[in-house]
């Protein structure tokens, strides 16, 4: 060994030692890692691991743990549900984009009738398979879609190609080559084979319900897998309810306890105090008989000279439960971006101002999330199969844009939330188009319907007698009071 390298040795090992000594004794840069301190129950350190490391190795008893949560906890149960209903809705739509407006509404045709079925089983739309991969998202961390062509569909006028939904368990956990990868340069991770770059390459999947089923390995362009990344080079997905298992048991074993101590002091109306309650528990053969006694209506109790009555009470179930309740509630649905109404659906004490930050906050938190799963879902099923529709609708195969359409928000108050909106695109804050996709709708396409409606004199006066009940003049006038221009129409008809 060189100078220099003797030199190198002998500075890490100081390094190391001064770093361990200087933790021990306080001079740690981080209070949090002072050995001193115990973070953790009993002082146990978490373990320095990459997320692959850690999830390979625990994922299978963590998501059985979720399920078993989501299978018999209600709140975990109202969780799920309160997920798919902020994110998916409806149904998050997708509009072509191929840059020419005939095209688009060629693709859109046939288009939409894939959606319509497109699920293997052929049961099931897109909208479906959309709030099943949410649900299986939120309690397995990660959803898988397998493409796969069906000759028989083509029979019925068809797309041959279709979606058919597979459990996180398919996947092969016990393929890991972490650090060390194959023939071909993929390293394995649970069942994912990554090259060097993180990127999935193939996958090795195997049904569950088949004991000593074969392994298949398939590219990745015929499996959709995703889940949401909260770590760099992340392979396998977290349960969203990871953190939580704790916590909801805890809430169960709050209700739990408080429910058995209801139970109990409903058993006990009364107790009698006597000073011969010894002889009086025995009989006259030495038995000792059951000091407890069934009441009924109507019925007369003989008092023995020294007894008392008392009547039982209890201070359980405990007034504060609800305190507490809410406490454990409110973590949950913090952790899980979603309204604590969600879990338990009590909108007593909301007004319009709450309700409406409340909304404001959630779609803050989960438009990301629902710009990716509508990406991850629709988008990459749209780019599998526009070939199809293109061949389908005798075009040439045109480019794989689109324009993702989620579930329009809800209003909190019809009236106030309408001149909202008004008010910002008169104000030049916002657009029609934008203003039109948060209800969840297509404005082009409204836009072209009402455009039809304005044209049809029926249809017109409908229109003008419901806008101007009082007459136009006065309506425009109030209007204007408002800042709102009443007879602003959503499109110019300029036709002659």
């Amino acid at each position: 060994m060189t100078k220099r390298g003797i030199r190198s040795t002998i500075s890490t090992f100081f390094s190391s030692t001064w770093t361990t000594l200087g933790g021990f004794f306080g001079l740690a840069g981080y209070s949090a890692t002072d050995p001193r301190r115990k973070i953790l129950p009993l002082g146990i350190r978490p373990p320095t691991a990459t997320a692959n490391q850690l999830l390979t190795s625990s994922l299978p008893l963590l998501r059985a743990y979720c399920r078993h949560l989501e299978r018999n906890n209600p709140t975990a149960r109202a969780g799920v549900e309160g997920l798919v209903a902020n994110i998916v809705g409806t149904g998050i739509g997708l509009e072509p984009d191929t840059g020419i407006a005939e095209l688009d509404d060629r693709v859109r045709a046939v288009w939409q009738d894939f959606l319509a079925d497109c699920a293997a089983n052929g049961m099931h739309d897109m909208y479906y398979l959309q709030c099943q991969a949410l649900r299986e998202t939120v309690v397995a961390g990660e959803f898988i879609w397998r493409l796969v062509t069906d000759p028989t569909r083509i029979d019925q006028g068809k797309i041959p190609l279709a979606v058919l939904p597979l459990e996180a368990e398919w996947l092969n956990v016990h393929a890991n080559t972490i650090g060390h990868p194959d023939d071909q340069g993929r390293v394995w991770i649970g069942g994912v084979g990554v090259d060097k770059f993180g990127k999935p390459i193939a996958y090795q999947i195997r049904n569950p319900e088949v004991p000593g089923s074969e392994i298949e390995t398939l590219p990745a362009s015929e499996l959709i897998h995703d889940f949401e990344r909260r770590r760099a080079l992340q392979a396998r997905g977290e349960p969203w309810y990871a953190p939580l298992i704790e916590v909801m048991q805890q809430e169960r074993d709050l209700v739990d306890a408080e429910l058995k101590a209801a139970v109990n002091n409903a058993a006990i109306s009364m107790v009698i105090e006597s000073e011969f309650h010894d002889t009086l528990d025995t009989t006259e053969e030495g038995t000792v008989t059951d000091p407890a006694q069934t009441l009924r209506i109507g019925g007369i109790a003989r008092m023995f000279p020294g007894e008392t009555v008392k009547s039982f009470t209890s201070q359980r179930p405990s007034q504060q439960i609800a305190q507490f309740r809410n406490t454990l509630r409110g973590d949950i649905a913090a952790a899980l971006r979603i309204p604590q109404r969600f879990l338990d659906r009590d909108v007593s004490r909301a007004n319009y101002s709450s309700m409406r930050a409340d909304m404001l906050d959630s779609d803050r938190l989960l438009a990301p999330v629902r710009e990716w799963f509508g990406h991850a879902t629709i988008g990459r099923v749209y780019q599998a199969v526009l070939p199809y529709l293109a061949l389908k609708a005798g075009i040439k195969t045109p480019r794989a844009k689109y324009r993702l359409i989620p579930d329009g928000q809800p209003y909190v108050d019809p009236e106030k939330d309408v001149k909202a909106s008004l008010l910002k695109i008169v104000g030049g804050l916002s657009t029609f188009e934008k203003e039109i996709g948060l209800r969840g709708e297509d404005a082009k396409k409204l836009i072209e319907q009402l455009t039809k409606e304005r044209k049809d004199p029926l249809l017109n006066e409908i229109f003008e007698a419901h806008l101007y009940p009082t007459g136009k003049a006065q309506a425009e006038e109030v209007a204007a009071q408002d800042g709102i221009p009443a007879s602003a129409p959503l499109v110019q008809d300029n036709t002659p």
